[in-house]
């Protein structure tokens, strides 16, 4: 062969190579190894079957997984193609190249027409070979005459399929990437999440498909300046957003913050930001983390809290309205005899002459009737008042955490920080756990309110719990307006209320409860702002009940 024939040899098979090299994608690979290798053997017809596990099977199973699926690539086209039984061994088991020559029936990529010429046909059945697995088969067909199988061809289809089996790990790779980056995007938009990363020197950042979504920015603007983030935040949000990231990069502690988003057709979007430092490729320190949509949780969250508002309205009206009801139902009698009979009395003493014995009858009459409507209303009070509590084991830690779970949306929306001081070594302590729920959810709910107008402070609520002479104190102190020193004890008198549209109970309320606990609640100014609700009950009521007995 002459040296022009040798170049250009070379070049074709480094162009294939090359070709093959590239590509990263089964289908890709295979149709790539098959046009080379029909190019430069000069093969008629051809085939190139590949496995997307790793793992060729011999043929067809109807319970085939997907991940094993097969890519079949021929020339001419086909739907399905099989090594030949006699081989399964030798080509796929054994690894061997397979040269054989045979009748134009064995063609296995042949049509009617072609078999019945009867030409004398070869044919080459390669194995592609990875990490010790059969994972593709390329097989060649071509007429006896000319020889084309040459020792030659024999060694580029072998480095052809070498090749082949080489770019088969990087298609597995990157359809391992391209499957993982499907799923992370699937799953961002799921969970309505995006990711970024802020560079705190350039103050531009990258962020995933579902980032973009969120904050509604341009998918072409990569990276995205920090003036166009700042763009889409709300103006009220702004500028403790601003602070909150000062702070943050200054001290590189933990970031966290829930603020709105506002898109340019006007959608707000309630978002909530967390993430951590970390030293980019650069050398910059930037901000790694997550933006979570959530949106729909804080209006399901203010959906259960107006039902709550309602539901709690609606109670109050009902028992207000039933014992109204109570109260006309048994009072109504003893008045109606009391008008009755002093209208008796006065026509007693406009008679001439005066009927005195009649009248003094009606007067007594007006009396018995007085004492009656007295202790129809002192009933109704006793009634209102007294309720038999059921007394158990409570750990008070758990009950006061389970009524904070509850308040959590309404301390988030007034930005309130709660810190707790626990007692861990306290042991279970007997009480009414719905009674003392309803207390400590009582003053939780005023120190919120107390803390509504607060600016320029922190907001922040301490619970705190000790053991003291056998009694538990539970202190809730807050950074709110405080107490007026006029109010003293009138804070916790029935009816009296400093809130508007307030019924005045809710501490009468909590002060009944921790009596009938044989214990005591009282409120104090803190040193600096806002106010401090403490009470405090017997460990026991086993042993209050036999002392006082």
């Amino acid at each position: 062969m002459r040296l022009g024939e040798e170049t250009f040899e070379l070049d074709l098979m480094a162009k294939a190579l090359r070709t093959i090299s590239k590509e990263i994608s089964y289908e890709g690979l295979a149709e790539a190894l098959l046009e080379a290798a029909l190019d430069y053997s000069g093969a008629a017809r051809g085939a190139v079957l590949l496995s997307e596990g790793g793992e060729l099977v011999a043929k067809a199973d109807a319970s085939f997984p997907r991940e094993r699926a097969r890519i079949l690539v021929s020339r001419p086209p086909l739907d399905e193609f099989r090594v030949p039984h006699e081989l399964d061994e030798r080509v796929l088991t054994r690894q061997e190249m397979v040269l054989s020559r045979g009748g134009s029936r064995d063609f296995l990529l042949a049509d009617s027409a072609e078999r019945q010429a009867r030409l004398e046909v070869v044919f080459l059945c390669l194995p592609l070979v990875h990490q010790h697995r059969t994972v593709g088969v390329l097989h060649l067909e071509a007429e006896a005459e000319p020889e084309i199988f040459t020792p030659k061809c024999l060694a580029a289809m072998s480095l052809l399929a070498s090749q082949a089996a080489v770019s088969f790990e990087s298609a597995q790779l990157f359809e391992a990437l391209r499957e993982t980056n499907m799923w992370m995007i699937r799953g961002q938009r799921i969970g309505r999440m995006g990711s970024y990363r802020w560079n705190t020197r350039t103050l531009l950042s990258r962020a995933s498909r579902e980032c973009y979504r969120i904050l509604d920015i341009d998918p072409d603007i990569n990276p995205v300046p920090f003036e166009v983030f700042e763009d889409r935040v709300h103006p009220d949000d702004l500028p403790d957003l601003a602070q909150a990231l000062a702070e943050a990069v200054s001290a590189r502690a933990p970031f966290s913050r829930e603020y709105r988003v506002v898109h340019r057709d006007g959608k707000t979007l309630n978002v909530v930001a967390v993430g951590e430092f970390d030293v980019g490729p650069s050398g910059d320190i930037e901000l790694e983390g997550i933006i979570t949509d959530v949106t729909e949780r804080k209006n399901a969250e203010q959906a259960l809290t107006d039902a709550r508002v309602e539901l709690a309205r609606a109670a109050r009206l009902a028992s207000l309205g039933e014992l109204a009801g109570s109260i006309i139902h048994e009072v109504s009698q003893p008045l109606t005899g009391i008008v009755a009979s002093a209208e008796a009395c006065l026509r007693w003493l406009a008679r001439d002459p005066v009927g005195v014995a009649d009248a003094r009858k009606s007067a007594t009459r007006i009396i018995e009737l007085g004492h009656r409507a007295t202790a129809v209303v002192c009933g109704l009070r006793s009634l209102a008042r007294e309720g038999q509590l059921r007394f158990a084991d409570v750990r008070l830690h758990e009950a006061v955490d389970e009524i904070l779970l509850l308040l959590k949306g309404e301390l988030e929306r007034a930005s309130i920080t709660v810190k707790t001081d626990f007692d861990q070594s306290m042991p279970p302590i007997e009480a009414d756990r719905v009674q003392l729920q309803q207390v400590v959810l009582n003053l939780a709910r005023n120190a919120i309110e107390a803390m509504a107008d607060v600016a320029g402070r922190p907001r922040a609520l301490a619970i705190a719990s000790r053991l003291l002479d056998g009694e538990v104190h539970l202190a809730f102190a807050d950074t709110g307006v405080g107490i007026d020193p006029s109010m003293g004890e009138r804070l916790f008198d029935v009816l009296h209320t400093t809130k508007r549209g307030g019924l005045g109970l809710g501490l009468s309320i909590c002060r009944k409860i921790i009596s009938a606990h044989g214990g005591r609640l009282w409120a104090e100014q803190n040193a600096d702002f806002g106010a401090k609700f403490t009470f405090a009950i017997p460990m026991r009521q086993s042993a209050r009940r036999s002392e006082s007995n």
